[in-house]
C-alpha cells in the first residue's frame, strides 16, 4: 500500500475521532467549560499513565533522544532518560505535592489559577506570561517534530510537511476536546510502543550487536561525554519544565483522586524510559553508519534508508503518534489557560455552552497558525527544548514552595519570578547557557526566601490556615 494512503487513513481516523466528539459535545446539555479541558475528573491510574507517557516529553523522545545519542554517544541516551524521568518524581517525592495540589485546588483547571489563588493578581499575571511564552515555544517544537517525521514518511520538503502535519494536529485537537485527547493517547501509545520494539530489533539486525558494541568510538563510550556542566544544566531545565508544566498539572486536576495521579507518576519512568533509551541507541547506530547526516534527523533518516519499507512506515507512524500526543495535549492546555485565565477574567458575563465550545475551537486554530509559523523558523528541537525549559526556571520555587512552605509570600513569589527571568534571560541571550540557568535558579531561590521573610502580606497562607499550602 502506498505510504501516502496509509498516512491519509491515519489522518482521517484522527480527524474523524475529533469530529465525532465535537458533535457529541455539541448535542450534550451537561458539557461545561471545565469538561472541555479536564473531562469529568474521573480518570484512573492507567489512562492517566498513558496520557502522561504519550504527551509528556514524547515529542522529544524519538527525535531528540536519537539526536543526543548521535551527538554524545552513550552519555546521550543515559543522561537524556535520567534528565526527563527523574524530575517528574518530584511530584511525589520527597513530598507528595500531587496530594497538596488536589487539596489546594479540588476544582482547579489550570496552573495559573493556582498561582492566583495562592498569591495575588500580579503574581498570577507574571506566571501567566511565563507559562504562555514557555508553552508556545514547546508547541512550536512539536510542530517542528511533526514536520520532520512527516517529511521522512512522504518524502516531501519539510516546510510542506510542517504545514500539513500542523494543520491536521490542530484540527483534530480543536474538534475533540480533553477526553477525546486522553483516549487517543491510549491507542497512540500502543502504536508507538510496537514501533520502537520493531525498530530496536531491526537496528541490531542492521548493525549486528557485536559489531555495534565493538564499533562505538572510544570517545562515545565516555559516560560524561555530554559534559558535566551541560548534564547538570539539562537536568535543571528539565526539572523546571516538569514542575512548571501546565500539561502535568492539568492531568493531576483531571484524576479521580490524588492516589490515582500519584501512582501514574510513579509508573511514568519505567514505562517511558525504554522509548528514550531505544531512540538513543538508534542515534548512536546512525552516527556509526551515516555520520554526515543532520543530528536532528538521525532517527528518521536511519529508518528510511536502512529499514524495510513496512518497518520504516511503522516506526515513523509510531513517532508521529507520539509527536501528535505531545501536540494535542499542549494545544488543549494552552487554550484552557487563555480561556480560563484571560477571557474568563475579562468577560464577566457567563458564556453559553456553545459559545465556550466555539471559542475553544477558535483558540486552538489560532494557536495552530502561530505554531506552524514558528516551526518554519527553527532548526534544532533539542535546542528549543533547552530554551523553553529555561523560561520555566522562574516558576519552580513559587510553585513548589507555595505548596510546602506556609511562609511563602506573594511579594516573594512575584519578585522571584521577575528577577529570575529578567537576569537569567539576559544571560541566556548573551549565550552564557548553563551559567544563565544556574544563576536564574540561585536568584529565584534567594529572592523568594529573603523577600518572604521580610514581607508578610495578606496572601501569605491565604489567611485560611494553610488551605493552599503545606
Amino acid at each position: 500500500m502506498d505510504v501516502a494512503i496509509v498516512v491519509g487513513i491515519y489522518f482521517v481516523i484522527l480527524i474523524g475521532w475529533g469530529l465525532f466528539n465535537f458533535i457529541k459535545s455539541n448535542k450534550r446539555t451537561d458539557v461545561s467549560l471545565e469538561s472541555q479541558y479536564i473531562g469529568d475528573r474521573s480518570f484512573g491510574t492507567w489512562p492517566l499513565l498513558a496520557t502522561l507517557v504519550a504527551s509528556w516529553a514524547s515529542n522529544y523522545t524519538l527525535l531528540a533522544a536519537a539526536e543526543s545519542g548521535f551527538r554524545n554517544g552513550i552519555s546521550g541516551p543515559i543522561w537524556y532518560a535520567l534528565g526527563v524521568a527523574l524530575p517528574i518524581l518530584f511530584f511525589v517525592w520527597p513530598v507528595n505535592i500531587v496530594a497538596k495540589i488536589r487539596e489546594a485546588m479540588p476544582n482547579g483547571v489550570t496552573i495559573v489559577e493556582y498561582v492566583g489563588k495562592r498569591y495575588d493578581e500580579k503574581s498570577r499575571l507574571a506566571s501567566l506570561i511565563i507559562v504562555l511564552v514557555s508553552n508556545i515555544l514547546y508547541l512550536i517544537s512539536v510542530v517542528m517534530a511533526v514536520g520532520i517525521v512527516l517529511s521522512s514518511l512522504l518524502n516531501i520538503d519539510i516546510s510542506t510537511a510542517t504545514i500539513i502535519g500542523g494543520a491536521v494536529l490542530v484540527l483534530y485537537t480543536a474538534l475533540g476536546g480533553f477526553e477525546a485527547v486522553v483516549w487517543t493517547h491510549v491507542y497512540q501509545l500502543v502504536l508507538a510502543g510496537l514501533s520502537v520494539i520493531v525498530a530496536l530489533i531491526l537496528t541490531i539486525q542492521n548493525v549486528g550487536f557485536t559489531q555495534f558494541v565493538d564499533g562505538i568510538p572510544s570517545e562515545n563510550l565516555n559516560f560524561f561525554a555530554w559534559g558535566p556542566l551541560q548534564m547538570v544544566d539539562f537536568f535543571l531545565v528539565l526539572t523546571a519544565l516538569t514542575i512548571a508544566s501546565p500539561v502535568i498539572w492539568q492531568r493531576i486536576f483531571s484524576a479521580k483522586d490524588s492516589k490515582s495521579a500519584s501512582k501514574a507518576i510513579w509508573w511514568f519512568g519505567p514505562i517511558w524510559a525504554p522509548f528514550a533509551v531505544g531512540a538513543g541507541i538508534m542515534g548512536m547506530a546512525a552516527f556509526m553508519l551515516m555520520p554526515d547526516i543532520a543530528p536532528a534527523s538521525a532517527s528518521t533518516r536511519f529508518v528510511m534508508e536502512l529499514f524495510p519499507n513496512w518497518a520504516a512506515i511503522l516506526f515513523l507512524l509510531g513517532g508521529l503518534a507520539l509527536v501528535f500526543s505531545s501536540g494535542d495535549a499542549t494545544v488543549n492546555n494552552i487554550a484552557s489557560i487563555v480561556q480560563f485565565d484571560i477571557i474568563k477574567k475579562i468577560v464577566k458575563k457567563p458564556l453559553t455552552k456553545k459559545q465556550n465550545l466555539y471559542i475553544g475551537f477558535a483558540l486552538q486554530i489560532v494557536l495552530g497558525v502561530i505554531s506552524i509559523a514558528g516551526a518554519l523558523g527553527f532548526t534544532s528541537i533539542l535546542g528549543l527544548l533547552v530554551i523553553n525549559s529555561a523560561v520555566n526556571i522562574a516558576l519552580i520555587l513559587p510553585l513548589y514552595l507555595g505548596l510546602v512552605w506556609k511562609g511563602t509570600s506573594s511579594s516573594g513569589a512575584f519578585w522571584s519570578m521577575v528577577l529570575s527571568i529578567g537576569i537569567g534571560g539576559t544571560m541566556l541571550v548573551l549565550n552564557l547557557g548553563p551559567l544563565a540557568n544556574l544563576a536564574s535558579l540561585v536568584i529565584s531561590t534567594a529572592v523568594i526566601i529573603v523577600v518572604s521573610y521580610i514581607s508578610k502580606d495578606a496572601h501569605t497562607d491565604l489567611q485560611q490556615g494553610g488551605k493552599y499550602s503545606a
